[in-house]
C-alpha cells in the first residue's frame, strides 16, 4: 500500500493527536485526580486509532469513521466551550478558560484530521491509491 501525501499528512497529524492524548490521559488521571474524565479520553482515542488503524489496512470505511468523529467532536467541544463560558455549567477543572492552551489544541488537531480525512477521502474517492 502507497499513501499520498494527503494520507502520510493525516496519519502524522493523527500521531501527533494520539500523543497529546496520552498527555490529557495522563493529565486527567494524575494533576486532576478525575480517573472517571481519563477513561472516557482513553476510550476516544482508542477508537481513533481504531478506525486509523483500519484505513491503513485499505478498509475505506475506517476514514469515514474518522471523518464522522471528527465532526462530532468539533460540535461537542463546541457547545462544551459555549455553555462553559456562559456559565451555564459547571466544567470545574476542566474549564476551558483555565485549560485555554488544551482547548486551542483540541480544536487544532479536530480541524486539521478532518481537513486531512475530507482531502484523503476525495483522493480515495476518485481510485487514487491511498
Amino acid at each position: 500500500m502507497q499513501l499520498t501525501w494527503n494520507s502520510k499528512a493525516l496519519m502524522a497529524t493523527l500521531l501527533f493527536r494520539l500523543l497529546f492524548g496520552g498527555y490529557v490521559v495522563a493529565m486527567d488521571q494524575y494533576s486532576l485526580n478525575d480517573p472517571e474524565s481519563a477513561i472516557t479520553v482513553v476510550a476516544i482515542y482508542a477508537l481513533i486509532a481504531t478506525f486509523a488503524t483500519l484505513f491503513l489496512f485499505g478498509q475505506r470505511f475506517g476514514l469515514m469513521g474518522i471523518i464522522g468523529l471528527e465532526g462530532v467532536f468539533l460540535v461537542l467541544n463546541s457547545v462544551f466551550l459555549v455553555l462553559s463560558l456562559a456559565q451555564m455549567t459547571d466544567a470545574g477543572l476542566h474549564s476551558p478558560v483555565d485549560n485555554w492552551w488544551a482547548t486551542i489544541l483540541r480544536y487544532v488537531f479536530s480541524v486539521l484530521t478532518l481537513v486531512w480525512s475530507i482531502r484523503t477521502y476525495q483522493e480515495t474517492k476518485n481510485n487514487v491509491p491511498i
